[in-house]
């Protein structure tokens, strides 16, 4: 069974539209997946449209987000599972040969991300010497192909992803550019 919660943001959700959600999303991933770690649907309204977040963690470190505007819950929704479905639907083979290959093969480094204070924000001196950290994430780095990357980056909506390339064993990233194109840096020694 999939863990699934559906929660609304300043919005209350019905009955209908929570069992809607979960047997439509119940639908969508078992046709692939037999076993889905949990997923997340987020409800929320602005002035004339609702907005349907989905975020599914397949796997340890594999994640599949999406989102939608409507001017209807159900319409949100559906939007949103569409999107879901047709990057599985598109990546499904690529998922099952990742997973299989690398069980045996993967190796990942622990890395950890800080979030420090806006420079600009800082009234005093004695601030800019010693910057306050806001945010500590510990972000993994997979040994990843660039092909594999890009279906991660695209999986999870991420505008960017950092990796270690499995042809050359050097960190390597790849970002979103605002053209839609996507860049790869490759450090050479």
């Amino acid at each position: 069974m999939i863990n699934i919660a559906v929660s609304g943001k300043q919005t209350k959700l019905g009955n209908a539209l929570t069992s809607h959600v979960k047997s439509n999303l119940i639908i969508s991933l078992e046709k692939y997946f037999k076993s889905v770690l949990s997923a997340n649907v987020q409800f929320s309204k602005s002035t004339f449209n609702f907005r349907c977040e989905i975020n599914i963690h397949l796997e340890s470190t594999i994640y599949v987000q999406s989102h939608a505007l409507s001017n209807d819950a159900y319409g949100a929704f559906n939007i949103a599972n569409e999107k879901i479905k047709k990057r599985i639907r598109r990546y499904h083979r690529k998922l099952v040969d990742h997973r299989t290959k690398r069980k045996s093969t993967q190796k990942e480094k622990l890395v950890f991300e800080y979030t420090f204070k806006n420079r600009d924000t800082i009234k005093q001196s004695s601030e800019i010497d010693n910057p306050l950290i806001i945010a500590e994430t510990e972000y993994t780095i997979k040994t990843l192909s660039v092909s594999e990357a890009i279906m991660l980056m695209d999986l999870s909506s991420e505008n960017a992803i950092v990796f270690k390339n499995s042809k050359n064993k050097r960190i390597n990233f790849l970002y979103l550019k605002p053209d839609g194109n996507i860049s790869w840096i490759d450090p050479k020694k």
